[in-house]
C-alpha cells in the first residue's frame, strides 16, 4: 500500500527550509514526489544564527525564535501542498528542527521548533526531537543519514555515501551492514569565512577558493585536530567547528590579513574538507555517492576527486536529487516512528540497543 510522508530539514548552514514529499511502500522510500527549498526570512535567519553561535542563550529568545521558525515551516508546508493531490494521504511529517547545540557527551542535543504549533497550523501528525532518544541509548545522536542511504543504495554492492552539509558524514553500506559517522566540517567553515569576508552566503562553485592558494602550515595545523583521529562512532557540529576554532589556528600561527590573503584561507578550508572526505573513504569501497549542498561547490568536488582514486557519483544516478536526501531522510524516519519500527544505530551512532526514535505530536 502506498502512503505519503513529509520531511522537513533546516541544516546547519541556516539558509533554507527544505521540504520533501515521499511515497512509502512496504516501509521503503519508493519515490520523491516533490521537493521545495525556501530561503529563511532575513530576521529569522539572523535570530537562528545568534542562537547557534551564542554560548549563553536567553530562554525567552529561544522560545520566541522556535515559534517563529515553526510558523515559517508551517506556512511553507501549506503553500507547498497547494498543488498536491495527496494532502489527505499524508500520514506523518518529520521535522528535524534547527540545531542550536549538539553535545552528546553531556547527554543532550537541541533542535528547536514547536511541534505543537506546526501540528495546529498544518493538521498533520508531527514527529520531532529524533536525536535525544538515541543519545539516551548511549549513542551520539548523529548521523542518521546512513539509515536512509542504505534504503536507496544499490543492492548486492559495497558502496559509500558522503553527505556534504554543514558537517560532512560518511555511510558505508555492504549488503545488510550499515555503518557511518561524522567526518568533520563540510560546508560550515567554508561558508563562515565567505560570509565574514564577503557579502555572499556561500562560495558559488568554489570560485573564490579556486582563486587562492592553500596555506600549508594552516592546513597541517587544522588536520591535527584530535577529533579527526578519534575512532567511530563519533559526531560533531558547526557549533564546534566554528569561527573560534578557525581563529585559534590562525592566531596560533600568527596569520592575519597582513600575512595571508582571504582567498588563500578559503582555498585552505576547501582543501581541508576535501582531504578529510578523501581520507575517510575505505580502500574496500570503489563507488562513492555524493549528496548534500556541498555537491554544488564544483571546486570542492574537483578537489575531492583529485585527492582520491575512487569513482564518485551524484545520488541523482540512483534516482534521488542530492539536495533532497536529508529532508527525505526525516520523512522516512517519521514513518518508522509512527509504525514503532526499531532502528539499528549501533554501528553508526554507537547506541547500545535498537529502538524507536522521535517524539509524536498528534
Amino acid at each position: 500500500m502506498n502512503e505519503f510522508v513529509l520531511g522537513v530539514m533546516t541544516g546547519t548552514s541556516i539558509d533554507a527550509i527544505d521540504i520533501a514529499l515521499l511515497k512509502i511502500n512496504d516501509n521503503k522510500p519508493k519515490k520523491l514526489i516533490d521537493f521545495c527549498s525556501k530561503k529563511f526570512p532575513e530576521k529569522l535567519r539572523g535570530d537562528l544564527v545568534s542562537l547557534s553561535t551564542s554560548s549563553i542563550t536567553n530562554i525567552h529568545s529561544l522560545s520566541i525564535t522556535a515559534n517563529n521558525l515553526s510558523l515559517e515551516i508551517a506556512k511553507n508546508i501549506n503553500s507547498f501542498l497547494k498543488k498536491q493531490q495527496t494532502r489527505r494521504k499524508i500520514v506523518a511529517c518529520g521535522i528535524h528542527g534547527q540545531t542550536i547545540t549538539h553535545k552528546p557527551s553531556q547527554g543532550y542535543s537541541i533542535q528547536i521548533c514547536n511541534p505543537n504549533l506546526i501540528a495546529e497550523s498544518t493538521g498533520f501528525l508531527i514527529v520531532s526531537d529524533f536525536r535525544n532518544r538515541d543519545i539516551c541509548r548511549g549513542g551520539q545522536g548523529a548521523p542518521f543519514a546512513p539509515l536512509f542511504h542504505a534504503q536507496i543504495a544499490p543492492k548486492n554492492n559495497v558502496s559509500a555515501f558522503v553527505n556534504i552539509g554543514g558537517i560532512a558524514n560518511l555511510s558505508l553500506i555492504a549488503n545488510a551492514s550499515v555503518e557511518g559517522y561524522d567526518i568533520g566540517p563540510g560546508n560550515c567553515l567554508i561558508d563562515h569565512w565567505c560570509q565574514s569576508k564577503t557579502n555572499n552566503l556561500y562560495d558559488k562553485n568554489g570560485k573564490w577558493a579556486k582563486s587562492g592558494e592553500v596555506v600549508p602550515q594552516l592546513l597541517e595545523s587544522m588536520m591535527n585536530e584530535p577529533f579527526f583521529r578519534d575512532k567511530p562512532p563519533k559526531s560533531t557540529s558547526s557549533q564546534f567547528f566554528n569561527s573560534d576554532w578557525l581563529n585559534n589556528h590562525l592566531n596560533r600561527l600568527g596569520l592575519n590579513s597582513n600575512s595571508v590573503k582571504n582567498e588563500d584561507v578559503q582555498a585552505t578550508l576547501t582543501e581541508l574538507t576535501a582531504s578529510l572526505i578523501s581520507k575517510a573513504i575505505p580502500k574496500s569501497t570503489n563507488k562513492v555517492y555524493l549528496c548534500g549542498g556541498g555537491i554544488n561547490n564544483k571546486y570542492l568536488v574537483e578537489r575531492i576527486r583529485f585527492n582520491s582514486d575512487k569513482d564518485f557519483f551524484s545520488t541523482e544516478t540512483l534516482g534521488w536529487d542530492p539536495l533532497t536526501i536529508e529532508a527525505s531522510c526525516f520523512g522516512w524516519l517519521a514513518y518508522q516512528t509512527i509504525n514503532k519500527k526499531k532502528l539499528d544505530l549501533r554501528k553508526i551512532t554507537g547506541a547500545k540497543t535498537q529502538g524507536v526514535l522521535g517524539v509524536i505530536t498528534p
